[in-house]
């Protein structure tokens, strides 16, 4: 049995909508359809089609004319086997976390970050029957869950503020934070270097993440674990903490090395 979390996506201005429109298609089970991607993405249908239509144009999506709907086209795939073949932050991170569920026994995820979102760009699950389970390729808003604050709380002030500033698309969140409750959850999560989040995309969920960094010390995503709340105790919920932050600080001190 898995307990899965709900993908939440925002919107924003115009090169951000175009960003939205592509990723909508990241993680979908099946070609997406205009009011679809409206949907997901929070934009207007006018502003949906006007999109899409580019970036057919530019072969980056491609629709089928029997259904007359959209799926990712050979442009985006030629992308993305480029990007994880050169993606040093992908390949190094999807082996620690490999070793992070072993050790745990727990859920463990790699997440990247892009503008004002985090991306689950890897998962590696529990092998307990009873597990959390996230959808791999779902982006989601840094102001959302424990991987969302341990990128955001290590940002440049300005770049907190215009997160901060935007919409939260909390609306499927079981125990969504105001932003004042963020901005003092973003204060804790500094201090100690971890952010721990409790029943608030799941019920009965707890997640640690801590941030990971390339060769120029920027944040660029996180490592998480998480498990059911009701097999934690304080000594376990500590454990849990400490492998999280060694794991990502072994991802960042590995890509530090990388050129």
């Amino acid at each position: 049995m898995t307990l899965e979390a709900t993908p939440i996506k925002p919107a924003d201005s115009t090169t951000a909508r175009v960003s939205e429109v592509l990723l909508a298609f990241a993680g979908a089970s099946k070609p997406l359809g205009i009011t679809d991607i409206a949907r997901s993405t929070g934009l207007s249908k006018a502003v949906v089609h006007r999109i899409v239509q580019e970036l057919c144009n530019s072969s980056f999506v491609w629709q089928n004319p029997q259904t007359r709907k959209y799926q990712p086209g050979i442009s985006a795939f030629a992308l993305s086997d480029a990007a994880n073949q050169s993606s040093q932050f992908r390949r190094i991170g999807l082996e620690l976390i490999a070793d992070l569920a072993e050790h745990t026994g727990e859920t463990a995820t790699l997440s990247g970050r892009i503008g004002h979102r985090r991306i689950y760009i890897g998962q590696v699950e529990s092998s307990q029957l009873v597990r959390i389970s996230v959808q791999v390729g779902s982006a989601l808003p840094l102001t959302i869950g424990a991987s969302g604050a341990a990128i955001l709380a290590f940002l440049p002030e300005n770049e907190i503020k215009a997160t901060l500033k935007a919409p939260l698309h909390q609306e499927d969140v079981v125990d969504a934070p105001s932003r004042d409750e963020l901005r003092e959850r973003l204060k804790l999560v500094a201090e100690r270097g971890y952010a721990r989040s409790h029943g608030e995309r799941i019920e009965d969920a707890t997640s640690f993440a801590a941030p990971t960094r390339n060769r120029f010390g920027e944040v660029i995503g996180c490592i998480s674990v998480a498990a059911l709340s009701s097999r934690l105790t304080p000594e376990r919920e500590q454990d849990l903490a400490v492998q999280v932050v060694k794991t990502a600080d072994e991802l960042s001190a590995r890509l530090a090395l990388q050129h």
